[in-house]
């Protein structure tokens, strides 16, 4: 829903400028919420508690209000929409909307998958839309994860409005070690969310998307709104609050830590009022616990990542204060030096954030009264919080990933992922990433960019087993845009590694799903495929991944699913869900080839030739077909009747659906 909600905002006077958001709202009190006020729509959302195993089900209800209606236009979004994005563009106009439980080990069909997307009162309903119930069988261990919107090409706006929230699981373990003393409970835990945000005069959300500044060096940009490579807020929000103070006793406090920003990396500290930095206790990575505290002054927590901290306040006087500083930097976070400095990318050191804004997220301030009927957690080093982690063993492929730097049809920075042998690929090209049911497989991921990127997994809890330095040389590609434009991507040889592998930190030695991949670095990790179906791997800098940085994966045979057996003259097949474009026959081709696709119903089909300078060399359709099976043939001559040179040629189709798909054809004179 829509609501207002004040996020600590004052204007010159000191009145309270309130802001307009977008929340989550329960629709109606559950147990345990009795006495606690009216249910009311928030940003955050409200915390959803689970326990291992005990199922929950959740209904999904997209009420935006009706005067947003004109999406993708004018007065369509809270925030700019920039129509030219490969988005979700529902023909009646609705806001999209989906969302994803990120962390959870859920069913393909209940994933948030940015292609099952919904418009308000389930009006449209995007191509892999299965249920408005999702089911959540929380079967894992206890696990700080959080929900967030996931609709395809704007999920950058619709969680900066404030689609977002905790969900947090608990098993007997965590229990034991809640109950027996050992970790702090409730009051004492408390969820805390850091993003960044900008604001208008009058305390809206603000958003860049107009003006020469927003980014320079790329022009002409696209007339209107237009997405930009990265962003970078002003104001730093704690669980909907500008730099709020949280006042404490006199003990250890858990904090259950999540980065839900778009783009900024935190390096954080915890400084008294001499500036001098107190360490604190990491106990737990995004889905589990550590099987003993890490003892840290320091902490890197990169977008979508999450850490289970104790702060202790033990001992100390009333009045004492800290501040819970950032030492990242107010741009693409690019590593550190060999000197524990934030680096430049170019040897030298980046500068941290502003001190005074940025370098800023909250106050603690021991204020209140010690209660003493309430033992003080034990929690130390040396306490033993689970039963150790074991490791992960291959039974399946090694897959060769690749995260690039390339350029959109307006010269725009986009960022994207691929493979070794395939280089760059847009998110709806063919899947490349094809793990069976239960395969172990070791994920390698080369970063080829000058930045880092936290790269998420769905589905999967995954360990991280080394990064390793290497030497590569990218060269360019044509890449190939949504509309069937083509902008710069890229292709990765790399000539040698390092031969400087490193275990992940200590910090990192527990069971994770999204990991900083350091430019210039491989990252290795290893994970268990275990529900079949479609799902999702992306960068989670949230301007990247609604920009091309995201692919599907599917575990298990890529389906041809559906009853319905059609013929098409002696030919037979099973429909899939969805119109699906197929290879061609024979591949390499002289002189001709037979192109085949398949629609589960009837659809305007536009089926095209480009060269790769992304040229249309020849329509062969652009017509109405029923549902079935087609084939169209390419006798490799122009529109004009050219004998087309040897070469690669791209096959685009598209369908009234909004379905696009590229395949490769290799003409061989």
């Amino acid at each position: 829903r829509e609501a207002t909600q004040w996020l600590g905002l004052v204007d010159p006077t000191g009145m309270h400028l309130n802001t307009t958001i977008w929340g989550y709202q329960v629709p109606k009190p559950v147990i345990g919420r009795t006495g606690r006020g009216p249910i009311i729509t928030t940003y955050p959302g409200p915390t959803f508690i689970a326990y291992r195993d005990v199922p929950v089900d959740v209904r999904w209800h997209n009420k935006l209000p009706p005067y947003n209606m004109g999406f993708p236009g004018v007065g369509g979004h809270l925030l700019p929409v920039d129509p030219t994005m490969h988005m979700a563009h529902p023909a009646g106009g609705g806001i999209p909307t989906v969302s994803h439980l990120h962390g959870g080990h859920t069913e393909s069909a209940s994933d948030g998958l940015p292609e099952a997307w919904f418009t308000q009162g389930f009006a449209e309903k995007g191509p892999f839309f299965v249920k408005g119930t999702y089911h959540y069988d929380n079967s894992q261990e206890a696990a700080t994860l959080w929900y967030h919107d996931h609709a395809l090409g704007i999920t950058r706006l619709n969680t900066y409005a404030g689609l977002a929230g905790f969900y947090l699981l608990r098993d007997d373990n965590e229990m034991q070690l809640t109950n027996g003393g050992v970790l702090p409970r409730d009051p004492y835990e408390i969820e805390v969310v850091i993003q960044d945000r900008m604001f208008d005069a009058t305390g809206q959300l603000f958003f860049p998307s107009t003006g020469a500044d927003i980014e320079p060096g790329f022009d002409p940009l696209p007339i209107g709104p237009t997405a930009i490579a990265e962003f970078f807020g002003d104001h730093i929000i704690v669980n909907g609050m500008a730099w709020p103070r949280l006042d404490v006793q006199a003990r250890k406090y858990r904090i259950r830590l999540l980065n839900g920003s778009d783009s900024r990396f935190y390096v954080l500290e915890l400084h008294d009022s001499a500036g001098a930095v107190r360490n604190f206790l990491e106990i737990g990575t995004e889905n589990g616990l550590l099987e003993q505290p890490v003892d840290l002054s320091r902490l890197l927590i990169a977008p979508g990542e999450r850490y289970d901290l104790v702060l202790d306040f033990g001992g100390l006087a009333q009045g004492t204060e800290f501040v819970l500083r950032n030492l990242g930097p107010d741009e693409p976070f690019k590593g550190f030096n060999p000197d524990g400095s934030i680096s430049d990318g170019a040897g030298g050191v980046a500068p941290p954030a502003d001190s005074q804004t940025t370098g800023q997220i909250m106050k603690f301030v021991v204020s209140l009264p010690l209660d003493t009927t309430v033992p003080d957690a034990t929690v130390s080093t040396a306490s033993n919080l689970r039963a150790p982690i074991t490791p992960l063993v291959q039974a399946g492929a090694t897959r060769n990933l690749v995260l690039f730097e390339g350029l959109d049809n307006y010269g725009r920075l986009q960022p994207l992922l691929g493979t070794l042998n395939q280089g760059s690929q847009a998110w709806f090209e063919p899947i490349t990433e094809n793990p069976m049911l239960n395969d172990v497989e070791v994920w390698e991921v080369y970063n080829a960019t000058e930045d880092a990127h936290p790269i998420h997994l769905h589905l999967v809890s995954f360990q991280i087993l080394s990064r390793e330095s290497f030497e590569g040389v990218v060269t360019e590609k044509p890449q190939i845009q949504h509309d069937g434009s083509f902008g710069v991507g890229g292709h990765l040889t790399v000539t040698a590694l390092g031969g400087d592998p490193r275990d992940p930190a200590p910090s990192e030695q527990g069971w994770k799903d999204t990991a900083v991949m350091l430019p210039g670095e491989v990252t290795r990790v290893i994970a268990r495929f275990d529900k079949t179906g479609r799902y999702v791997w992306h960068c989670h800098i949230l301007s990247h991944e609604d920009h091309e940085m995201m692919r599907p994966y599917y575990i298990g045979p890529l389906p041809l699913v559906g009853p319905v057996v059609v013929k098409s003259g002696d030919e037979s097949s099973t429909l899939p869900e969805r119109p699906t474009l197929h290879g061609n026959a024979p591949n390499p081709f002289n002189p001709m080839t037979r192109i085949r696709f398949d629609l589960s119903k009837a659809s305007h089909v536009s089926l095209r030739i480009y060269d790769l300078r992304g040229r249309n060399v020849r329509t062969l359709a652009d017509t109405e077909f029923e549902a079935g099976q087609h084939f169209v043939t390419w006798d490799g001559r122009s529109d004009a009747g050219q004998e087309m040179s040897s070469g690669v040629y791209l096959t685009r189709f598209v369908t009234s659906d909004g379905i696009f798909e590229t395949h490769k054809l290799t003409l061989a004179r």
